[in-house]
């Protein structure tokens, strides 16, 4: 009895590994396949985990099909067994069939969508031959790709979902819009201390870069038309931007469906006499801060030290009394000392020519007249002058410059031009922007597609793969534990008699 026993344990082990190399390790395998779509940043939720779904979905199939033959076949456990075996068989390769067959077609359409409506090539997408043996290495070049882009303009950690920093300058709430990966104001625009998702920074880069190129390829400049659409707001005294300014009645604006944020004295408040926006103009500290920074800097580069050393040494520049290279070369540089130094370069005739003035020298009362209520921020809970403005095209390019250069250099994340990604006082230059404008738009529209292949086709095709290796040795191994289960029911069968 005892033998029997050890004998039935031993058929036990075996049913249970036999079934486990199976559908099992079937599922698990699929799962280290998909790892790299589980991975890329073009993935959406679903996407990302349709591999695993689809094979588990297809254990799940042939487990209904064990249920159901037992009900129908419970005494001939081999016919049982044979067609199980079957609907496995079936099962396993029909991954492989439909992406052999069905999908190739759908893969080109895909292609042909993109190359007759967004313009690019076929040679911009792998054929469907190679994107079917090919789709890992294909996915990680791209998120290969995606991480320089997010490195060069210094997006958000992780950069899927963008991160707030530190709120709203004036307090007001900042609100999440999951699906739009973004923190945003009550005027609909980023929240001061938003720092652009990967989804985010494309958006304003898209808005951006196409609209300045239709301009230019009617031979018009986007920037001037815009300037002179602000112009227009700020001078016509009956434009809704002087209106809102003025807290006119909602009724007698133009812009369709107007309704102020808060109240109609809510610019006032924020840019009155006593509004909140004060605190972050140009004020005399602020100024010496700068000074300080660009001393430092300058003090930093040895060649603009040996530089001046040979101007002072060869008598070429003299400086003021009191001042010395040890002095302007250094973080304790002021304003007053620095326009000094200008003064006594000469240059001081030559700017306050520029400025207006038409003195033989610049003060500092020159430079705050200058700078006096100069701004760059925009109050979250005030609408900006684009959002009044009536060409569709310009304020979309509007908002986009504006998140690009004055929010992006904010938040340490500038999104065009030559210098982008990281620029402050301690790095002015930040990073040479390595992308064209057509070449980023380019990228996109082949981002977009991948995205589609990746979410509609690399999926079965993870499937596929592992269905191709393993089909035979699923059905194999499903038969074993089928043939394992028969023979301990024989061995039961056995210690029934023994204990009779």
């Amino acid at each position: 009895m005892d033998k029997v026993r050890r004998k039935i344990n031993v058929l036990r082990v075996l049913q249970v590994v036999f079934y486990a190399l199976g559908f099992p390790l079937f599922v698990h395998m699929v799962m280290l396949t998909a790892k790299p779509i589980q991975e890329s940043y073009l993935a959406s939720d679903l996407g990302a985990y349709m591999a695993i779904i689809i094979a588990a979905v297809m254990w799940v199939v042939v487990i209904l099909a064990q249920l159901l033959f037992r009900a129908i076949c419970r005494k001939n456990r081999m016919a049982r067994a044979v067609w199980v075996a079957l609907i496995a068989t079936v099962i396993t390769i029909a991954p492989v069939a439909y992406s052999d067959f069905m999908l190739k077609g759908e893969y080109e359409a895909l292609v042909d969508k993109y190359v007759e409506e967004e313009g690019l090539k076929e040679t911009d997408f792998y054929t469907y031959e190679k994107a079917i043996t090919k789709y890992t290495e294909i996915t990680e070049e791209l998120n290969d790709d995606i991480d320089e882009y997010i490195e060069v303009f210094n997006l958000a950690p992780g950069a899927l979902e963008g991160k707030n920093y530190g709120g709203n300058g004036d307090g007001s709430k900042a609100t999440l819009n999951e699906e739009d990966q973004a923190y945003y104001s009550p005027n609909g625009m980023f929240s001061d201390g938003y720092l652009f998702s990967l989804k985010q920074a494309i958006a304003v880069q898209k808005a951006y870069y196409s609209n300045k190129l239709a301009y230019e390829a009617e031979g018009k400049d986007i920037d001037m038309a815009l300037a002179e659409a602000l112009l227009e707001l700020e001078t016509n005294p009956s434009s809704d931007w002087n209106k809102y300014k003025n807290g006119a009645s909602e009724s007698s604006f133009k812009k369709e469906g107007f309704t102020y944020i808060t109240s109609s004295d809510e610019y006032e408040l924020a840019y009155g006499e006593d509004g909140y926006a004060k605190k972050f103009y140009v004020t005399d500290d602020r100024l010496d801060a700068i000074a300080s920074v660009i001393g430092g800097n300058l003090g930093a580069c040895d060649a603009v030290g040996d530089l001046l050393n040979i101007l002072t040494g060869t008598g070429l520049v003299k400086l003021p009394d009191g001042l010395n290279l040890d002095t302007l070369l250094t973080e304790d540089l002021t304003v007053d000392q620095l326009i000094e130094t200008i003064n006594a370069l000469g240059l001081g005739k030559t700017l306050a020519g520029l400025i207006g003035t038409g003195a033989d020298s610049i003060t500092k009362d020159d430079l705050m007249g200058l700078l006096e209520g100069y701004s760059n921020y925009q109050s979250p809970s005030t609408y900006p002058i684009f959002y009044f403005l009536e060409d569709d095209a310009l304020q979309e390019y509007a908002y986009a410059n504006y998140y690009g250069t004055i929010h992006g250099g904010k938040v340490g994340a500038v999104l065009v031009g030559e210098n982008v990604g990281l620029m402050n006082l301690d790095n002015m230059s930040g990073t040479k922007n390595p992308y064209t404008a057509s070449g980023l738009i380019k990228t996109f529209k082949i981002w977009d597609a991948q995205t589609e292949l990746i979410n509609e086709f690399y999926p079965m095709f993870a499937v596929r793969a592992i269905a191709l290796k393993m089909s035979a040795s699923i059905v194999f191994c499903l038969l074993a534990a089928y043939w394992f289960t028969a023979k301990i029911d024989d061995q039961y069968a056995k210690l029934a008699v023994v204990r009779k």
